[in-house]
């Protein structure tokens, strides 16, 4: 009961536990659905084709994060500021003129991907003949980067149940609706890769629907109004582009070398290993969803001891919920690979390892959107670059030696280095720990 009170009197917790319950509510049902998708996919299709499909599932996130030009993560710090600080006037024409700008930079990485769709298609595939699924793969990324931002932009104005429902599942039983609909488990992969893209095009007028029904609510525009212009939008959205490219390319590299030096199958029983690792970090996705504009708006106003609070009570929610996760994969990796066939068991050892990897990220609690939204995002891109380069250097070594067990080495490696640099440069910023150490201690002070 002292527990309860405490949270409920502490309003920045409340609005933590609020908008991280129903993320996590919306996460799990993704996930869930997630793992449905990816089995019916690994028991019919086998582990060649469901790899091929992961490859072009993670080539689209590579090109979406650049096709949002960081505008995305830039976004909720725009908006958490001004609806903070009763500006939400504003936010009406910061979205649209960062939708504007995504729209113009997603379909210049579009026609990128068609002018060089053989050279990507030789360069991650066995088959040569996968050029098209990289122009539908092109094609796909216009809508996703609409859909990511808008979502984000959703997050912006703590419409979490909004933002977890576009992020979290929705595109699976949009894509799993389309295969009942049209011809359900078609054996050509071109069709399964199209399915991407007429789900993430729903899904972008669906987004844009959302986000035009909550701007409404926001006060009317002033003609006279001053907003953020296009220059200063981009001064802080590039390094938040490199800082997301950064962070992608850390987390999609062993796959795609993986791909590059190993064989289909090998990527679609690693990809499902990452999958199962990833349940570590559930926690600290849910929480991100409100934490990232809640740091934007404590910063905003100043209000440092509620910041470092904040953090650390956010940290704590994350360990105490990721640990148990944590200890099931550990005991029972052999039964969880099993569920996806028995070939599938060969990835029994990179789980674990990728596991432990996703357990120290969670401890170390939401690093990359402290510094992101506290006005050092050109750190966190630094830190990031450093964290990438060496993923990227461990990986071209172990994998052609020790195939998805070296990628999940290498994984682990920068995860570590990563948060631990991140941790230090938060400590010489902002002078505490993300660990959730003498949160007590902070009321007395």
């Amino acid at each position: 009961m002292k527990i309860l009170d405490s949270v409920r009197k502490d309003l920045n917790l409340t609005e933590i536990f609020r908008g991280g319950s129903i993320a996590l509510i919306f996460k799990l049902l993704g996930i869930l659905m997630g793992y449905v998708f990816f089995l019916i996919i690994s028991r019919i299709y086998g582990a060649e084709k469901q790899g091929i499909f992961s490859l072009c599932w993670t080539i689209l996130m590579l090109g979406a994060v650049l096709g949002r030009i960081g505008l995305d993560t830039a976004i909720v710090r725009f908006i958490a500021a001004d609806v903070s600080n009763h500006q939400g006037a504003n936010s009406k024409n910061l979205h649209r003129k960062g939708l504007a700008l995504v729209l113009i930079a997603s379909i210049f990485i579009s026609m990128l991907f068609f002018a060089f769709s053989k050279q990507i298609s030789d360069l991650f595939f066995d088959n040569t003949n996968m050029a098209n699924l990289i122009r539908i793969i092109g094609l796909s990324i216009i809508p996703m980067s609409v859909m990511s931002y808008n979502a984000e932009s959703l997050r912006a104005l703590k419409k979490i149940g909004l933002f977890s429902f576009l992020q979290n599942g929705s595109i699976y039983i949009i894509i799993l609706l389309i295969l009942l609909s049209v011809s359900f488990l078609n054996e050509d992969i071109n069709f399964l890769v199209q399915s991407i893209l007429y789900a993430l095009i729903f899904m972008a007028f669906i987004s844009l629907f959302l986000f035009r029904t909550e701007e409404k609510k926001l006060p009317a525009l002033s003609k006279n109004k001053d907003t953020m212009s296009v220059p200063s939008m981009l001064q802080v959205a590039f390094p938040m582009l490199l800082t997301n490219s950064l962070f992608l390319i850390m987390n999609w590299t062993d796959i795609l070398m993986i791909g590059a030096f190993r064989s289909e199958a090998d990527v679609g029983i690693y990809t499902i290993a990452v999958k199962i690792a990833a349940l570590n970090t559930i926690a600290l996705a849910a929480v991100n969803s409100i934490a990232a504009p809640k740091f934007a708006e404590l910063y905003s106003n100043k209000n440092m001891k509620g910041l470092r609070r904040i953090v650390k009570q956010t940290t704590l929610i994350n360990t105490v919920l990721s640990l148990p996760v944590f200890l099931i994969i550990i005991l029972f990796p052999a039964f969880l690979m099993g569920l996806f066939g028995a070939e599938f068991e060969q990835g029994i050892i990179p789980l674990i390892i990728l596991s432990c990897g996703q357990i120290f990220n969670a401890v170390s609690g939401s690093t990359m959107y402290i510094l992101n939204m506290t006005n050092y995002e050109k750190t966190g891109q630094n830190i990031l670059l450093v964290g990438a380069f060496i993923n990227i250097v461990l990986n071209s070594l172990l994998i052609p030696k020790y195939g998805i067990t070296g990628g999940a080495i290498a994984t682990l490696s920068s995860t570590v280095i990563w948060n631990i640099i991140a941790i230090y440069y938060i400590y010489k910023h902002h002078g505490f720990l993300t660990y959730p150490f003498m949160i007590n201690k902070i009321d007395a002070e």
